[in-house]
C-alpha cells in the first residue's frame, strides 16, 4: 500500500504567510523613509592625519670653529647655539662665567651667532657758508608790558583844570565871541595857546573843538612859558537883535452908514403873483425925522439881480394908505415873482452898498409874504 507524502499543515502555512507579509512591510517602509528624507548614500570622507615635518640636524663641518675663550654671553644660551667672532679662533661660548656647550653637542649645532662691533653714527656736517639762525626773544604777551622809549622823555603838557562851576568856551578870546559850549568843576583840559596877558586860554577841546576859556574860571599847570601866544582878532560888534516883525494890525470893516431900524416885514398877505417892496430912507430921531434922496434898493432872486435902480426921493413921505400905514419914500415892484429867496440891500447909485444885507422868502408857506416894508436909517 502507497503512503501519501505528509500535507503540511494549514497553521503553519499561515504563520509562514503572515511572517513574509510583515519581512515586505518593513523592507518598503525602509525605502519610502529614505526617499522622503533624501538620505544620501555616498559614504563620508575619512580624514587623515598629515605628519608633521621633522628637522634634519646639519652635519657638524669638519673643523667647525667654536667661539673662543674671551667670549661671553649675558644669560643662558639654548642647546645646540654656539658664538664665533668673526675670523677668531673657535672657543666654547661663556655664558655667565659656564661653558655654553660640551663637547658631546658639537654635531647637535642647528644656529651660529657672529658677534659684530657696529659703529656709532656719524654727524652730519652742515653745508659751508649757511647762516646759523639766531634765537629771537618771545615777547611777553602774557602780561603786555610797554618797552620803554630809549631816548630822552617826552616833555609834560601844560593844561588847565577848570575851578569854576561851569566855563564857557568861546571861538574867541573875548564874552562877546560866539558860545561853543561849557565845561565842568574838575575837567582838565589841553592848553594850546594863550592871550598875551594870559586872561584868557585856548584850550581843547570842548564840544569837541578848540575853544576859548577865561582865565579866572580855570587854574593852568605844567610848563605855561611854552605855550604859544596869539594876538587875538579884533572883537566883533555884537550882532544887532533884529526888531520884531511889525504885528498886522487887524483892519476893521468899516459899518455901513445906514442900519436897519425896522423890517422886513410882511404887513399885507397877497397871492397875485406881485411883489412889492416899500423902503423908507432917512435920518433924524424918530420925532424928527427927514427922508434922504439919492438911494437905490439892490434885489436879488435866487442870485440873479432884478435891481429897477429908481432912486429915493426927499421930503415929504409917501404912505401906503389903504394898504397898511407905512410912510416911504422908494419903492420896487416886480410881477411873476413867484416863489423864489430874495437879497435886498440899499445902494448908492454905482453900486456902492451903504446897509446891512437883509434876506427872506416867499417859498413854501411863505408864499403869500409878496408885500415887504424896510426902513433905513442913517446911523453915522
Amino acid at each position: 500500500m502507497t503512503q501519501r507524502p505528509a500535507r503540511p499543515r494549514p497553521q503553519v502555512v499561515g504563520i509562514l504567510l503572515l511572517c513574509s507579509a510583515v519581512l515586505i512591510v518593513v523592507g518598503l517602509s525602509c525605502s519610502v523613509g529614505e526617499t522622503l528624507v533624501g538620505r544620501s548614500t555616498v559614504a563620508a570622507p575619512t580624514a587623515t592625519k598629515t605628519p608633521r615635518p621633522t628637522f634634519t640636524p646639519l652635519p657638524a663641518a669638519a673643523g667647525a670653529q667654536r667661539p673662543t675663550p674671551e667670549l661671553a654671553v649675558r644669560g643662558a644660551l639654548p642647546p645646540g647655539v654656539t658664538v664665533a667672532a668673526p675670523g677668531g679662533p673657535a672657543a666654547p661660548a661663556v655664558a655667565n662665567g659656564q661653558p655654553a656647550a660640551a663637547e658631546g653637542n658639537a654635531g647637535r649645532t642647528s644656529l651660529v651667532l657672529i658677534a659684530t662691533l657696529t659703529p656709532p653714527p656719524s654727524p652730519t656736517p652742515l653745508p659751508t657758508g649757511m647762516p646759523t639762525a639766531t634765537p629771537t626773544r618771545t615777547p611777553d604777551v602774557e602780561t603786555n608790558r610797554p618797552t620803554r622809549v630809549i631816548g630822552p622823555r617826552p616833555y609834560p603838557t601844560p593844561y588847565v583844570v577848570v575851578t569854576a562851576d561851569a566855563a564857557n568856551g568861546r571861538r574867541g578870546p573875548g564874552v562877546t565871541f560866539e558860545l561853543i559850549g561849557q565845561a565842568q568843576r574838575g575837567d582838565e583840559l589841553m592848553i594850546l595857546a594863550r592871550t598875551p596877558n594870559r586872561d584868557w586860554w585856548q584850550v581843547c577841546c570842548i564840544s569837541n573843538q578848540p575853544a576859548w576859556v577865561a582865565a579866572d574860571s580855570v587854574s593852568p599847570k605844567g610848563p605855561l612859558e611854552e605855550v604859544p601866544v596869539l594876538t587875538p582878532a579884533p572883537t566883533p560888534p555884537p550882532t544887532p537883535i533884529p526888531p520884531p516883525p511889525p504885528t498886522a494890525t487887524r483892519t476893521s470893516t468899516p459899518l455901513p452908514p445906514f442900519d436897519i431900524a425896522r423890517g422886513p416885514e410882511f404887513p399885507i398877505k397877497r397871492d397875485t403873483g406881485v411883489l412889492t417892496i416899500w423902503v423908507k430912507v432917512y435920518e433924524g430921531p424918530w420925532d424928527n425925522q427927514k427922508a434922504l434922496p439919492g438911494y437905490v434898493l439892490v434885489v436879488f432872486r435866487n442870485n440873479v439881480e432884478v435891481s429897477d435902480f429908481v432912486q429915493s426921493h426927499g421930503p415929504p413921505f409917501d404912505n401906503t394908505k389903504p394898504e397898511g400905514s407905512f410912510d416911504y419914500n422908494l419903492k420896487f415892484e416886480m410881477n411873476h415873482a413867484g416863489e423864489a429867496d430874495w437879497r435886498i440891500y440899499l445902494a448908492r447909485p454905482g453900486g456902492y452898498r451903504v446897509s446891512p444885507i437883509k434876506e427872506f422868502t416867499t417859498k413854501g408857506d411863505s408864499y403869500r409874504n409878496l408885500v415887504v416894508f424896510v426902513a433905513y436909517w442913517l446911523a453915522r
